[in-house]
Formats: C-alpha cells, structure tokens, sequence
C-alpha cells in the first residue's frame, strides 16, 4: 500500500500549491504546515476530496461488477470491455480490480490527510464560522471514508457474518491515519466494520446541523443516515437498519416520483426528489460516460432520421421479464429498437458488430442516455451523474430489514415505492423474494446487484437471452438469429464461489509483500 500513500502524498502536494501559490512541498515530508495555514487552504482540500470520491465511483467499481452477474448478455463482437469479469476469468491483475483498489485507498490517503491536519496540524486559531466550516469538512471526511472502507468491504470481502467476522485476514487493510510508509496486514471483517460503524459515527455527529436537500452535490446529515442504514443492513443489523431508513423515508425533504416523466427526468436530466446526493457535473466538469457500452449511436445522436445503436451488453431475456406491464422502470431503463416503429420519427436500429448486420426487435439498456444539458454540442456524449443515495434504496432497505425483525411491516415501504412505480399494491404477507425482486429491478446497473447475491447466498444465473431478427441490409430478407457471443452465455456459478470476491490486486502484493500470505481463498498468485 506504500505506492498508494505515495501518491497522494504528490496529490496533496499539488493541491496545496495551486490553491495557496505555494512552493511544491517535499516528497519525503508530510505538508501539514502548509495545507491547513488557513481556511481556504482546507476548503481547497474538501474540493479535492470530493474529486477523488467521485473517481472512486467509477464504472469499473460499479458497472462492471453487475455486468459480472445476471443482467446483461454480450453481443456478438462485443468490445471486450469487462470482459473477463462478465467472462468469470479475471484474475487479480485485471484493469477493474485493480483501478477500484487503488481509487479507493488513494482516495482514503486524502481523507486521512484531513482528517489528520484538522485534528492534529491546525495552523490557525479558527472563528467561531470558521469552526463550523471545519467540522463540516472534518465530517465529510469521516463520512467518505466510511463509504470508501464499505466499497472495499463490499468488492474484496466476503459477507458479512457474524459467526465468522473475526477470522483472521477477512477484511481489508485498515489505515486509520495518513502516513506514506505505512503497509498494514488485513484486518478481520469485524475490525473493519467496526472502523466503518465509527466513522459514521463521527460523521453524524460532525454534520449534525448540515441540512440536505433534493439533487445535493455536496454531502450531509441525511447522507449519513443514508449509509448507516446501507451498513447496518450489510451487517445483519436490521432492527438498526430498519430505523434509520425509517427516519428517511419519513423526511418530508424527499420524496418518490409522482409520475412517469419525473422519474424518467431522474436518470436522463439527473433532477429528481428522490436524490439525496448526486456528484457535481457541469459542461466544464463532465461526468462518467455511464451509458456508452449500453446504447452507443454510430452517429452520436446527429442523425435526425436514424439512431445506429452499437452495444456491447443487453439486458436478458429473463432480465426484462421481470418488469411488468406499466412498470415505470421498464420504459425508463430500457428502449424497444424496431424496423417496423420508429419512436417520435426516428429509427431506432442496433447493429450487431460481431455479425455485420442490423437486429429487429431488440431491446436496449436505457438507464443512462446522457444528460443532454451536460452535452458540449449537438452530439450524445453518454453523461450523466452517480446518483449515490436516493431514497428508493430506503424503502428497500426497510422493506427487507421488516422482514427480518420480528413485528415488522415489510408490506407498506414496499408497497409504497410500488406504488411510485406505476405497479398494484402487494397483498398478504410479503416474502424475501418479493424484496429481492423489487430490488433487483430498481437498482439495476447502480453497482449492487454482486453484494446482493453474496450476501443473500444465492446462486447465480445469467438467464435467457434476446433472440429475434437479422438483417445484412438493414431489410427483408430477415433471419431469425441469435444477438449475443456464445461465450459464457449460460454462465452459472454456485453461492458462495470464490470469485464472487475481487481478488487483491497483484500490484499491490508486490508493493506490501505481507499480503501474499493474506489473499482471498481461491484466488493463487
């Protein structure tokens, strides 16, 4: 991990001298003396964090994990782009893996560093404003921390478990202080959470007073509950879980969408009451390109006869049949592509690339077609922001946090957010399906789905594929053919198989030699 530490250690540095005009600190010394004179210089910092949070949720942290389960099939001559996660034939130096471990501990030698400066290396005697400004940002550390720490947890370990949670080297290394030549061991689980847990504990009680709002940018108490809530119901904690979700499903500054087009704004305007924090984008600070491998035109939207979708994934056959009829989510996160209905007069087409030619009646991921107020020109450019908390996954998380606490009532969040989703109520008792279920077609390509079938124990299957027609011409004569590579199409893998664990990543084995000795089970250098 000392590669890691090392190179925030030159972020920080370079943070410092553009916000401050200073000179370039040395890399073998710690520039507290400098980043925490004033608070400008702190507030520069907080900006930084908030960037390196946002590389953190990355497409390689959270797309490419649920391509690895049962949403998507690849098309024939797909680009290969998760590939060999959707394949299940990474192997510990695998691009994703390692860009989601090294995102994620940069972005914690950061955090630390704050946390650390404001603490310990405070270069001023603060105002009373300027104290509130410090625990604000003390607090947002503390809470991207927690969030950093879960993202690990959730990728490089297995389920939380009780029983189980202090065998030896099943967390993840923990640095609780910035320090370059520090290479810690693996912790157990339970240290881990417990780091977690406290963090978020710090951070409540720091940004107790920050307020929240719809479509926030910036992070703040209702956030926190947010992830508390997240954890508690990793942990097995439900009764916890299911209070503090509870508390946000009954906070008035959110709220379902009422309608189809409100819910249909969230994901392509980014603009919904029910966003509690969504990262900062704008024409000068551009997003992720979220939707690009999903619903690519050849002519980047600047066809005004014909949109040429090129994918590299589409959902399951299986996969959209479990949307119903006038489930919102279903015109929203996908597009039905026909020869024969062009949608508002243009013709929607997707060219198979591993087959040359044109598809008919295929369906198409949706969930992110680019936000067209962040576009720099008439073309698509596939931005849109990550949506962190929303107050969907809390009706969720109290739906099945009822249903494992005795007395609970699982029906009503659960019907509610039915409800807001254009579906019939549920009647009678409701049943872990019915939330696994619901979950499943509400989180869709949001990162969740591989934690989800771990820690439910569930034995994985990527389903029925799309079949229907193919054209060389882009008309008759059509055949009925097959969209998708043969590769792993019906790929199945039992609960509980290794690799439903990311790896360590070699290059940091290499750097932190103790680690060889503490790689996840399965996984052989």
């Amino acid at each position: 991990m000392k590669k890691i530490f090392t190179y925030i250690l030159g972020l920080t540095s370079l943070c410092v001298m553009s916000s401050c005009e200073m000179d370039q600190p040395s890399t073998s010394s710690i520039p507290f003396d400098r980043a925490f004179s004033d608070l400008g210089a702190i507030e520069s910092l907080e900006r930084g964090a908030y960037s390196r949070l946002r590389t953190t949720y990355s497409p390689n942290a959270m797309i490419a994990a649920d391509i690895q389960t049962d949403y998507a099939h690849a098309v024939n001559g797909f680009s290969n782009t998760y590939g060999n996660l959707y394949r299940w034939v990474y192997t510990a130096d695998a691009s994703e893996v390692e860009d989601t471990w090294n995102n994620l501990y940069g972005g914690i030698g950061f955090y630390n560093f704050i946390i650390d400066g404001i603490t310990s290396h405070l270069g001023f005697e603060p105002t009373a404003s300027e104290e509130a400004s410090l625990n604000r940002i003390l607090g947002t550390a503390y809470l991207m921390r927690a969030m950093s720490y879960t993202m690990l947890a959730e990728r490089f370990c297995g389920a939380y478990d009780g029983a189980t949670a202090t065998k030896e080297y099943s967390g993840v290394p923990l640095a609780k202080t910035y320090d370059t030549g520090n290479t810690p061991a693996r912790s157990n689980l339970e240290d881990t959470y417990a780091l977690i847990i406290d963090d978020l504990k710090q951070a409540e009680k720091l940004l107790y007073s920050v307020a929240g709002s719809a479509n926030s940018t910036t992070l703040h108490k209702d956030c926190v509950t947010a992830m508390q809530a997240r954890v508690y119901l990793l942990m097995g904690e439900y009764g916890e879980a299911l209070k503090k979700a509870s508390q946000l499903i009954g906070n008035s500054t959110y709220s379902l969408a009422g309608s189809p087009d409100e819910f249909r704004k969230m994901w392509e305007y980014d603009e919904s009451p029910e966003t509690l924090f969504q990262f900062y984008a704008s024409t000068n600070e551009l997003a992720y390109t979220w939707g690009y491998y999903f619903c690519s035109d050849y002519y980047n939207g600047t066809n005004p006869d014909q949109h040429m979708m090129m994918p590299d994934y589409i959902p399951t056959k299986t996969c959209l049949d479990m949307f119903e009829e006038g489930d919102w989510r279903r015109s929203t996160y996908f597009v039905d592509c026909s020869a024969d209905t062009p949608i508002d007069g243009v013709w929607w087409l997707p060219y198979i690339k591993g087959q040359g030619m044109l598809a008919d009646n295929l369906v198409l991921f949706y969930k992110y077609p680019g936000n067209p107020d962040l576009r720099t020109s008439s073309s698509w450019n596939y931005y849109n922001t990550w949506k962190v908390f929303r107050i969907a996954e809390m009706y969720l998380i109290a739906a099945e946090a009822a249903l494992q606490t005795p007395g609970g009532d699982a029906l009503t969040p659960l019907n509610a957010l039915r409800e807001h989703r254009g579906l019939e109520k549920l009647e009678g008792d409701v049943t872990l399906k019915d939330v696994q279920d619901e979950r499943y077609r509400e989180m869709l390509l949001e990162g969740n789905r591989l934690t989800d079938i771990k820690r439910w124990g569930l034995d994985l299957q990527r389903g029925e594929p799309q079949t229907g027609l193919l054209s060389a011409t882009g008309g008759n004569p059509w055949k009925q053919g097959t969209f998708i590579t043969e590769l792993d199409s019906d790929l199945r893998k039992e609960a509980g198989h290794y690799m439903f664990v990311w790896p360590i990543p070699e290059s940091e084995i290499f750097a932190n030699q103790q680690l060889a000795s503490q790689q996840n089970p399965g996984w052989k250098r």
